[in-house]
């Protein structure tokens, strides 16, 4: 029998992803996530005191020196850490303001879960790195 880690679920998909991300706050020493579609639109967030929708839009920008200036104020010097995360088949941009991120295949299997309905895949497909 498998062990259920998650205390709250919802079968709404953006609220599911968002108490994903509350749960790894919740885990690791992080202030603030926001999961992004490709274009840097919001599609999920969990921080308490953080702008998601700036997150969302300055995590497809990250390592551009010009956007430096902006992380940090948005991030109030935090700096960010930003990674795509393949999800059946598209990709989603992962950002975490503060230490400790999920890695990619963590990231990648929950969302894969998560997404699933959505995206009418029946298993989920893990990246790797």
């Amino acid at each position: 029998m498998k062990n259920e880690r998650r205390r709250k679920r919802s079968e709404m998909v953006q609220e599911a992803a968002s108490l994903y991300l509350e749960a790894v706050i919740e885990r690791n020493r992080i202030k603030a996530m926001a999961l992004a579609s490709d274009e840097g639109l919001l599609v999920a967030g969990a921080g308490d005191g953080y702008d998601h929708e700036w997150l969302a839009a300055l995590g497809v920008v990250t390592g551009e020196p010009h956007f430096d200036g902006m992380i940090a104020e948005i991030t109030r010097g935090e700096g960010m850490v930003s990674f795509d995360v393949p999800v059946h088949g598209r990709t989603l941009r992962l950002s975490a303001v503060g230490k400790s991120p999920p890695s990619l295949e963590d990231a990648s299997a929950a969302l894969s879960r998560i997404f699933a309905p959505l995206f009418g895949a029946s298993t989920p497909v893990v990246a790797t790195s």
